[in-house]
Formats: C-alpha cells, structure tokens, sequence
C-alpha cells in the first residue's frame, strides 16, 4: 500500500503557506468526495489556480499528480468507512466516495490496499 504523502514543513513561512494550501485542497476534496463528477479541472477551479498550476504545486508538495492525490483520499476515505462500519455494503461505500462503477472501485482499492474492500468489511465486524 502506498500511503498518501504527508507534507513536512521545515516552520518557514513559505512552509506554513504550502501546508494550508494542502489543508485548504484536502478540505476541498473532503467536500466533494461522493461526487462522481468531481475532477481536476473543478478541483483547480475551487483552489483558484489553473490545472497545470495545480499539478505542479501538488507534485511539487505531495509528489503526486491531483487525479492520484484525489483517488488517494477517496481511497482513504473507503477504508475508513469500511473499517469503522459507515455503510453495510461495499456498494454503498463505493458510491459515496464517487465511484459508480463498483467493480472499478474494487480494482482501484485492490490496488491500493492489496485487498478487497470486502475482506476489511468483515475483518472489521461489521459484517
């Protein structure tokens, strides 16, 4: 499993800057997670940046491009609601971090955990 990066800040102001622009991002996705409609170009538009601007300052900060940082945080997202019992069905969690397709959220989380969403769901007792 790949965790999300964390940003370190060294306690310079430039570094104080970056880590609410991180802050601010993640508040952003948090409030859009379920929407499946939700993608770079509207995240870029909500930070007040154009798209390349985006990628930049994120792979700059996170090492990552937004659509991986945006699958990352769904992801983790997924996990923690199967984990602490949130939705009853894999289904359900899938829909309410944006993905439609069941199966490609299964493939997704599969990839990032190494394991299927329904093994933690009844791994965790909720099941």
């Amino acid at each position: 499993m790949e965790a999300i990066p964390k940003f370190q800040t060294m306690g310079s102001q430039k570094d104080e800057g970056a880590r609410r622009w991180v802050e601010r991002l993640d508040a952003i996705i948090e409030t859009h997670i379920g929407d499946h409609t939700f993608d770079n170009e509207r995240l870029a538009r909500e930070m007040g940046v154009s798209e390349r601007n985006l990628f930049r300052k994120l792979n700059e900060l996170m090492g990552l491009p937004p659509q991986k940082y945006l699958r990352k945080q769904r992801m983790k997202r997924a996990m923690d609601n199967l984990q602490n019992g949130h939705f009853r069905t894999v289904n359900e969690t899938a829909y309410s971090v944006g993905y439609l397709n069941v199966s490609y959220f299964i493939s997704q989380f599969e990839k990032e955990f190494n394991m299927k969403p329904l093994q933690v769901l009844q791994n965790s007792g909720w099941r």
